[in-house]
């Protein structure tokens, strides 16, 4: 059942974003002291490009959940640890899953993770391409940080050729934004995205209008749709988002403040990072 979430559409019937709210969708029964909220599917979407599930132990439990042969699947915890077929994933990771897979997943009271699924992923794979046959950590808290040439944002990248053992078809960020951080207004050519906010309230603007977003809200663009986010709500404004297929192109309104991006060769603790990244424009770095 789907509540205040709402999708914006032009008077020609043209598909604009879709606006998520957080807690909008009504939990439903997963399995006994787990529930789940169907954020983004085939219904809202039009197609089936990706579909988000958010899960919350209502209990201290135990419970399985399978992969299917053709997709692509990535989990993110939203909670200090979970513990995954009996090893450790903590908030600072992100795991890929394999098609055909069991994971066992045991949680406390009011942990809660989120699923991505790319159903029949292949079709948007390359020539040399491959699902992954073992499950993949990536541990985004050593990955190197990155700063806006502009302003003050900064950048951390989740999914890339290299992170994600050579999948390329999809590519992943997540983006800081301190108070007053800005990303100018652009659009995205030969790919569909969307941001899931991990953290504070910031303003995304679109179709001439304003909203502003809140910790567990998505939004969700398709091609061409132009739009900007600033932080202009809270002291951080931190969101994920993930690009599907990842080859695609960015247009920025204005030429002069292309979104850049500066190695600061430190990890988001300050630590040396565990590989360097050269500077790059955002959608054009090589060995990412």
């Amino acid at each position: 059942m789907i509540n205040s979430s709402f999708t914006v559409r032009n008077i020609t019937g043209g598909r604009m974003p879709i606006l998520v709210r957080n807690n909008s969708v009504t939990k439903c029964k997963e399995a006994p002291g787990v529930v789940s909220q169907l954020l983004m599917d085939e219904q809202r979407t039009g197609d089936n490009r990706i579909k988000i599930t958010r899960f919350e132990f209502t209990n201290s439990e135990c419970f399985s959940l399978n992969t299917k042969g053709s997709s692509l699947v990535w989990l993110m915890p939203l909670c200090e640890n979970l513990s995954l077929n009996n090893f450790e994933l903590i908030y600072e990771n992100l795991l890929i899953i394999p098609p055909s897979s069991r994971i066992d997943i045991e949680g406390k009271v009011g942990d809660k993770f989120v699923l991505y699924e790319v159903p029949k992923a292949n079709r948007f794979f390359s020539t040399d391409e491959n699902f992954l046959d073992k499950l993949k950590v990536v541990d985004w808290s050593i990955e190197p940080v990155l700063l806006s040439e502009f302003d003050s944002r900064k950048r951390i990248y989740l999914a890339s050729p290299i992170l994600w053992e050579g999948i390329q078809c999809v590519k992943g960020e997540m983006i800081i934004y301190p108070k007053g951080g800005s990303a100018p207004t652009h659009h995205h050519e030969n790919a569909e995205h969307f941001q899931i906010v991990l953290k504070g309230s910031g303003s995304v603007t679109f179709d001439n209008k304003t909203e502003v977003l809140h910790e567990g809200d998505i939004i969700y663009f398709f091609e061409n749709e132009v739009h900007s986010f600033v932080n202009d709500q809270s002291d951080l404004f931190i969101f994920a988002e993930f690009f599907i297929p990842g080859d695609y192109k960015t247009i920025w309104a204005d030429q002069s403040t292309v979104c850049t991006w500066h190695p600061t060769g430190k990890d988001l603790h300050d630590r040396t990072a565990s590989r360097q990244i050269a500077k790059h424009v955002a959608g054009q770095g090589t060995d990412i």
